[in-house]
């Protein structure tokens, strides 16, 4: 069986206008890209539907189509993150028509443009142990090198600490100079019809260097957190935050080597809903990569001091105090996780790293272990964490092989105050004024983008019918009250952007209202969105605030007549 497309209709015109936009439908036509753009146009009269797609060709050959889809409203938000490409000129190509009842319209002009990293990351403000850059809008994740062991991590974070300068290593010559360098990492979110890559990178930075001073000899005190945000006092984080102590006595009076972190979401850090890696830097911050493998014997243990550990995976044999089984985050849910490790020759360029430790930074990337914290609900609510101290045992069973366990519970170290609050957010989707950004049409057909503070949002939609009173008589004109969602994670369409995380999400509720009353003269709404019913059929509600309409009072009857 051949499939004819219909004909273009030469009498419908074919949309105009077509652009790109990352937060407001009104903003000027841009050629190149951080994040994947949502596109509007004007419309077009009786247009019915409009299809749009989205190609890496400007033919639009089948094999180069990325996605296509259909809207009601003229204007499209693609559920995909595109990764970073550039071409000559363009990489990617964006085109739409309108369909109306006798037909379609012809194509437009296809409009290219480049998906690009803004700027290359930056050294920022950090403490000992920690490296830290300023966020790159777009990326999903940085890739780290450090130089010294020449090892690249992989985090989802812009901070990562020098775990592998400091893990069983007190001497300077390990700690006091770190060189290491940072790239943007974009990782596709979405399936493609065409097989667009699924991670890109952005080039390395230059070569940051990092000077440490000695560990101190005094009781282990929490300090600072860092991430978008640096604080030595509780604060709200968008990204996950580095958490820095100083100190290196533990609670028994015993110098230690080893540390581990714990967050909790209760003041007495009895209800623990993450657990760091043990590390042996004065800061920790969360990897994709997975934590270091720690030595599992004696013989191990001596050459981890002579040199670093390279090799991420499952770290052994861990205990808290009362003996329980203790599990780092970092490698709950870990893609590539082992009990061996891969290593790394570093890279000067292009991917970095052996192929064996790309394949798994990239696997980390597309699939990475439970890192994260969800929002605490800033400030009412908030995270609480603390430090312990890590000692070293011989294992019952074979002198030989070691084990490492806490040595104090958290509850103990928060109830002797060695304890912090932070609070974990995400990113609003709201102007400098505080106002929602929104696009739609307005009343007229025209495209819109609100710009009150509280605008008006309304959604045609197919009404159910109701039921009441003791027959359950269908009632007609009448309206449920409407919940539409309202992704505040995501900006311009881009489900994949690192600044905009899944966790926050709101709702947009419409009145509940058995009549419909008329608008008042004069009066216009913001935005009107569309949305199909229930059978597929469309309504509109009214295109003003609904109020229920006036009750009618009965008429009384007329007094009678005093007899004469």
């Amino acid at each position: 069986m051949l499939a004819v497309a219909p004909a273009a209709d030469a009498a419908v015109g074919a949309p105009s206008g077509l652009r790109p936009f990352l937060l407001r439908s009104n903003e000027a036509p841009a050629r190149v890209f951080p994040r994947t753009p949502s596109f509007a146009w004007r419309p077009v009269r009786g247009a019915t539907l409009y299809e749009f797609e989205l190609a890496t060709r400007s033919n639009f050959a089948d094999s180069s189509i990325a996605w296509s889809g259909t809207s009601k409203m003229p204007t499209v938000s693609v559920p995909i993150s595109l990764p970073w490409m550039t071409g000559t000129p363009y990489a990617v190509w964006a085109r739409v028509r309108a369909v109306r009842t006798r037909g379609v319209s012809k194509w437009t002009s296809p409009y290219g443009f480049n998906m690009r990293w803004p700027n290359t990351p930056q050294a920022q403000q950090s403490v000992a142990g920690l490296v830290r850059w300023n966020p790159v809008e777009g990326a999903t994740g940085y890739n780290v090198w450090f130089l010294g062991p020449d090892k690249v991590v992989a985090t989802k974070t812009n901070v990562a600490d020098e775990r592998e300068h400091w893990t069983f290593h007190q001497d300077p010559g390990f700690t006091s100079v770190v060189r290491w360098r940072v790239r943007a990492v974009r990782t596709r979110v979405g399936s493609s019809a065409n097989g667009i890559p699924s991670v890109s990178y952005g080039p390395w930075s230059p070569v940051y260097v990092e000077f440490n001073p000695p560990t101190t000899v005094s009781p282990l005190a929490v300090s600072t957190m860092a991430s978008d945000v640096f604080s030595n006092q509780p604060a709200a984080f968008r990204l996950m935050p580095s958490l820095s102590y100083n100190g290196s006595v533990s609670a028994d009076n015993v110098q230690r080597e080893l540390y581990r972190v714990y967050v909790s979401t209760d003041s007495d850090c009895v209800n623990v809903v993450y657990r760091g890696s043990i590390v042996g830097s004065p800061a920790w911050a969360p990897r994709v990569t997975g934590p270091l493998v720690l030595p599992a014997t004696n013989d191990e243990l001596g050459k981890a001091r002579l040199g670093y550990i390279i090799s991420d995976g499952k770290q052994g044999k861990t205990f808290a105090i009362d003996n329980s089984s203790a599990k780092e985050n970092e490698s709950l849910g870990a893609a590539g996780a082992s009990t061996g490790g891969t290593g790394g020759t570093g890279g000067t360029g292009g991917t970095g790293g052996t192929e064996e430790q790309l394949e798994k930074i990239e696997a980390a990337a597309l699939a990475p272990p439970l890192v994260d914290l969800w929002d605490s609900g800033w400030p009412e609510n908030r995270y609480y964490w603390t430090v312990v101290g890590v000692q070293i045992r011989p294992s019952i069973t074979d002198p030989n092989q070691i084990e490492y366990q806490d040595t104090e519970l958290p509850q103990d170290a928060c109830a002797a105050g060695r304890v912090s609050t932070f609070g974990k957010v995400s990113e609003a989707v709201v102007t400098t004024a505080g106002a929602p950004y929104v696009s739609g049409l307005s009343p007229n057909g025209r495209l819109f983008s609100a710009n009150r503070r509280r605008p008006a949002i309304y959604v045609r939609h197919a009404p159910r019918r109701l039921e009441a009173g003791a027959r359950r008589r269908p009632l007609r004109d009448s309206v449920e009250q409407e919940v539409l969602p309202v992704d505040k994670g995501r900006v311009g369409g881009d489900a994949g952007d690192l600044r905009d995380p899944p966790a926050s999400s709101g709702h947009l509720a419409l009145p509940r209202s058995r009549h419909l009353p008329r608008p008042p003269r004069g009066w216009a709404p913001d935005v009107v969105v569309e949305s199909r019913g229930p059978q597929g059929r469309q309504s509109a509600l009214p295109r003003h605030p609904l109020r229920p309409r006036p009750s009618r009072q009965p008429r009384l009857p007329a007094p009678a007549k005093a007899a004469r």
